[in-house]
């Protein structure tokens, strides 16, 4: 189980680039390159879920054989982030989706534990606290960088983790944490900056 969540999870960490990519580059660049990205992949996913095309097994989990798979979710979840939010605040948020996610899968698979599909209501306690520590310690480097105050960053680590450990159901079904995670990040700090600063 460990070796299959590394192998996701690198790949999953592969995600930060676009954030970093982000950095350099303006926001109208950025949305009309996520837009044709989201394009391509979701002609790609439609043909996967036709059985036109076929994915290698260690690119998704059994769930996602027979819908949509989470890197879907992750390239919408960036698009939205880098049309609503601050510059700053969607770096933040896509890379505490991308590594603090990653870390905390990896957590939870040292420990065994199935944590998004064996418990329904929230992810233990040592999960969440690594989700935690790592979008903190993401929001302590990239306030080297920034000019957002680390409070903000701390609002996001908040906002990211609870995003991570709660899941959220629509009718029956839950919304991937893709899309959950960077959402609820950008929204925390957002709403963070408004009042406090």
């Amino acid at each position: 189980m460990l070796l299959y969540e590394l192998r996701r999870k690198a790949i999953h960490i592969t995600g930060s680039f676009i954030a970093i990519g982000y950095y350099f580059i303006s926001k109208e660049a950025a949305l009309v390159l996520l837009s044709f990205l989201n394009v391509l992949f979701l002609i790609i996913e439609y043909l996967r879920l036709k059985a036109i095309i076929s994915f290698p097994e260690t690119l998704l989990r059994p769930h996602e054989n027979k819908k949509v798979a989470g890197y879907i979710y992750f390239t919408i979840a960036a698009l939205l982030c880098i049309l609503v939010f601050d510059k700053a605040i969607a770096i933040a948020s896509l890379l505490m989706l991308a590594i603090g996610d990653a870390v905390s899968g990896i957590a939870g698979a040292m420990m065994n534990v199935n944590a998004r599909y064996s418990l329904p209501r929230t992810k233990p306690l040592p999960i969440i606290t690594v989700m935690f520590s790592v979008c903190i310690i993401i929001g302590v480097l990239l306030n080297m960088y920034e000019n957002l105050s680390l409070d903000i960053y701390i609002a996001g680590a908040i906002g990211a983790t609870l995003g991570d450990a709660v899941p959220i159901r629509i009718r029956e079904k839950t919304v991937d944490d893709n899309l959950v995670i960077p959402i609820t990040a950008g929204s925390f700090m957002s709403v963070f900056k408004t009042i406090f600063h």
